[in-house]
């Protein structure tokens, strides 16, 4: 356990300047458009009021209030493009954290595999490092949403907002955000879950490849595409045509046990790989 702490916190250390870089921008842009959009929007309806249109009351009245969820609408770019950006840049690093150990005169992967530990400890720490920075990343996007409604709040006239929003509500209105923090325990195990498996997978194609190079990029190719056929399998089958004997529940199960044995699957060969098949 030990080892594998330390592992964990190498991983981390190597990461945490792009780590860090991440987290400025999406404050930075997020911050920045909402307050541009907030702006935009005071300057457009001062620009529009005249002598029947004279108050704020009466040009909500007339063109209704502009929510703190309509804002983010607004502000779309502003608010997905660092997202976008985090996305993309974990999942270039589920790649980047095996293969920059191949890299360089003096590889660090031999190091690694020379440590005195199970070489499972540093699978389990690349793979807990990725999970960490996503449930990062999300709790910080948790953290600054309340301060952006604080500075759509300080920019737009109180009478121009209409009622007041809850955090919950804002996030169940946003396409994205309501896939990002799930609201029940249930969809956490189906996003976040399913994202770990999907690393797993990943994981193993990588290892599949290093151990069999040239066979193993197409071995992990295989080892994707029959992840998906035996996820997809389900789906597939009860979307025929007069084929509705399963229940929401029971598609759910049975996608549940599917991703629990091809994640359990993808553990055992990676161990066997790192075990048996990569060599210093």
């Amino acid at each position: 356990m030990n080892r594998y702490l330390k592992l964990l916190h190498l991983e981390v250390a190597r990461f945490w300047k792009l780590y860090l870089s991440l987290f400025a921008v999406t404050l930075l842009m997020q911050v920045f458009g909402i307050y541009y959009e907030s702006s935009k929007y005071m300057t457009n309806v001062q620009e529009n009021m005249d002598m029947k249109v004279n108050t704020y009351s009466k040009y909500v009245a007339e063109h209704g209030a502009n929510s703190f969820s309509n804002l983010l609408s607004s502000a779309n770019m502003w608010f997905l493009a660092p997202i976008a950006l985090c996305i993309g840049a974990l999942a270039l690093y589920v790649f980047l954290i095996w293969y920059r150990e191949w890299t360089g005169k003096n590889m660090f992967i031999y190091r690694l595999l020379m440590l005195p530990t199970d070489r499972r400890n540093l699978y389990l720490a690349k793979l807990s490092a990725i999970l960490l920075f996503v449930l990062g990343l999300v709790s910080f996007q948790m953290i600054i949403l309340p301060l952006e409604y604080s500075l759509y709040k300080a920019v737009i006239d109180p009478a121009l907002r209409g009622g007041a929003e809850s955090m919950f509500t804002v996030i169940q209105g946003h396409s994205l955000l309501n896939i990002l923090i799930p609201h029940t325990f249930t969809e956490f195990i189906l996003w976040y879950g399913g994202g770990a498996v999907a690393v797993m997978i990943l994981f193993t194609a990588i290892l599949l490849e290093r151990s069999y190079r040239l066979k193993g990029i197409l071995a992990g190719v295989l080892y994707i595409g029959l992840a998906i056929l035996l996820m997809s399998a389900p789906i597939l089958i009860t979307n025929r045509a007069n084929y509705d004997y399963l229940y929401p529940v029971e598609l759910f199960t049975i996608e549940l046990i599917i991703a629990i044995l091809i994640g359990a699957m993808s553990l055992m060969i990676s161990f066997f790989l790192m075990n048996k098949k990569i060599s210093v």
